[in-house]
Formats: structure tokens, sequence, C-alpha cells
């Protein structure tokens, strides 16, 4: 008895017989004459081709693909054509760093060199301001005040150095009530402090009888209220003779390169090109040095400072030269070879 023969089988037996059956011939005019049997023999040579970009159900097969539900191999899926490479972008120029162009003016240099000592400078500082600004803010937060709290704190030391005895009643109004506001949340008693504790004359009047504890008390807080205040207008004069001091150094500072730039212009034709190599050099260095002393500092490093001269030939040795030792003998120095080493050497020595 023959098997049943499955759906699978008829489906496949059906596609199978559709790809085999052969398709109707379609009817084409007949050449004439020679062309007829040239064509005939170039059809008989030529070998029918299948049409490009349609997968046989074979090489579907080969390539295990899945079935549609109506027994037809899935379609192969087109692949993604490659994105071509985007061109990378050029460099961004960097109006400070880079090289200024070498065909440009003495004075459009010496501008733009000043622009961007200006600009580095300016940055620095703004670095810098950040830097303490950042500093200050994460060590706020990493003691874990909140918002309300650093007002507050700002709040009282203004009432706390006011010299209105209201505003400082105040001050001590809000320490009272963030003291009581800890020791409630410690669970502990307050203790304040005994006014009493640095005067033992009245100490001993109290116990002798001669004064009550109360009129005692009162006599102490007077006494130390006189000595705060005055420790705490020792230290303002202290701090202002301080801030006036500086302020006359830094005066007469100013004041005295000013003079020596001055006598340097007037008498030397390369003031301004030996500035422009010596202040960027120097700049870093003097913000650590006294006013007092930099103008003799400046003045030093200047007179170290030699220009090349383009008018002077160079000295040509002579073959019969007799031969030196490379080392300077004696306690010779060497003079310096350019004008970095010169400054070089200028900036080392100003800490001595």
């Amino acid at each position: 008895m023959a098997e049943e023969e499955s759906v699978l089988d008829a489906v496949n037996a059906a596609l199978g017989d559709a790809v085999d059956a052969p398709e109707p011939e379609k009817e084409v005019a007949a050449p004439e004459g020679d062309e007829a049997a040239e064509t005939s023999e170039s059809e008989s040579e030529t070998p029918a081709e299948e049409p490009e970009g349609e997968e046989t159900d074979e090489e579907a097969e080969a390539r295990g693909a899945e079935r549609n539900p109506d027994g037809t191999f899935k379609k192969k899926e087109a692949e993604k054509p490659v994105e071509a490479e985007k061109p990378k972008e050029p460099p961004k120029k960097d109006p400070i760093n880079d090289p200024i162009p070498k065909d440009l003016k003495k004075e459009t240099s010496e501008r733009i060199r000043t622009l961007i000592d200006t600009a580095k400078t300016v940055t620095a500082e703004r670095d810098k301001v950040l830097t303490d600004f950042n500093y200050m803010v994460n060590g706020v937060q990493a003691t874990g005040t909140t918002p309300q709290q650093y007002g507050e704190t700002l709040s009282w030391l203004a009432l706390f150095n006011s010299r209105d005895p209201a505003q400082q009643e105040k001050a001590l109004e809000l320490v009272e009530s963030v003291a009581e506001r800890l020791a409630t949340l410690l669970g502990k008693e307050r203790t304040i402090g005994d006014p009493l504790g640095a005067h033992q004359d009245l100490k001993n009047a109290v116990a002798s009888g001669q004064i009550t504890a109360q009129y005692a008390k009162e006599i102490a807080r007077t006494r130390n209220g006189q000595q705060f205040r005055t420790e705490l207008q020792t230290n303002a004069q202290t701090e202002a003779q301080r801030q006036e001091q500086a302020r006359g150094e830094e005066q007469a500072g100013r004041q005295a390169l000013t003079e020596l730039e001055a006598t340097l212009r007037a008498s030397d034709p390369s003031y301004e090109a030996k500035k422009s190599i010596l202040v960027p050099a120097l700049k870093p260095i003097m913000a650590s040095i006294p006013w007092g002393q930099r103008r003799e500092k400046f003045l030093e490093a200047y007179r170290s400072i030699n220009l090349p001269s383009a008018t002077t030939p160079t000295p040509k040795t002579p073959t019969n030269q007799p031969m030196r030792a490379k080392q300077p003998a004696g306690g010779q120095t060497k003079a310096p070879g350019s004008m970095l080493e010169a400054v070089s050497g200028a900036i080392a020595g100003m800490g001595k």
C-alpha cells in the first residue's frame, strides 16, 4: 500500500512542477536569409542566462533560508551599502598658541605678542579665581552645610563684626539659639562659663563677704567686655596698619619701576625689544618679590640681555690661530649664547 502524500510533499511537488514547466514560447518573426542562419547558430551556442539578482530555490536551500507560510523561501535581504567615510575636519585654529606669521610687519607682530600675553595673563587669573572659588564651595559642601545654614552663618558674622550694640545683641541671640538647638539635639544641659573665672580678686571679695556674688559677676562681665573690645580694636588697627604699609610699598615700587622705564627708554634704543622678551619671563617671578626689591631685580635681568645686531659682521677665525682649552680656565664664566640663556641666567639669580 502506497504511503499517503503529506501536505508538505504536495506543496514541494507543485513548486517543482512549476519550476520545471517550460514557459510558452513567444512568436518571433523569423529573420530572412543569412541573418536567420547566424541567429540560429548564436542562439544554439549561447547558454541561457538566469536573470541577475534573483536567488534560486537551490541557493536559498543551500544557505538555510527560512520558508514562508506558503512554502516558498524567504528572500535574501539586500546588503546595505557601505557608507563612505566622512572627510576629516581640518584642525581648529588656536589664535593664542598658533605661531605668528613671519611675513607681518614688526609693529604688527609686537602688537600681536602683547595681545597674546595679555590674553594668557587674563586667562591665568580667571582660572585661578575659578579654582579658588571651586575650592571654597567644595570645602563648604564637604561639611554638609545647607544654603540656609551658610546664609545664617554669614548673617551672624555681619552682626558680630558690627559696632552697633543692637546688632551685636542680635548676634548673641542667634548664637544662643544655635547653642540651645545643639544641646537639645544631644540631650545635654547647657553649661555657661563663670564670668569670675579670670578674676581672682572678685572671688576673694565674694568669699570674704565684702561684695555679693551677683555684684561681683556684674563687675566681671564689665571687665570681660572691655578686654574683648580692646582686643578687637587692637587687631583691627594692626590689620589696617599692615594694609596701609603694603599699599605704600606697592605705590613706591610702581613709581620706582616707572622712573626706571623712562630712563631706560630714553637711553636705550632697543628698550622695547628687550622689554617684550623680559616682561613675560619675569612676570611669574615678580609676584613673589617684595615691591621694594623689584626695581633692582628688573634692572639686573635687563642688563643681562644682549640683542643680536644685524649689521655686525661675524668675525672670521684665523687659520693659524693657536688652540685653546675647551673649558674656561680659572674663574671665567661662559658668555650667554642666546637671549634665552641670558634671561634664564638672570631669572636664576633673582632669588639670590
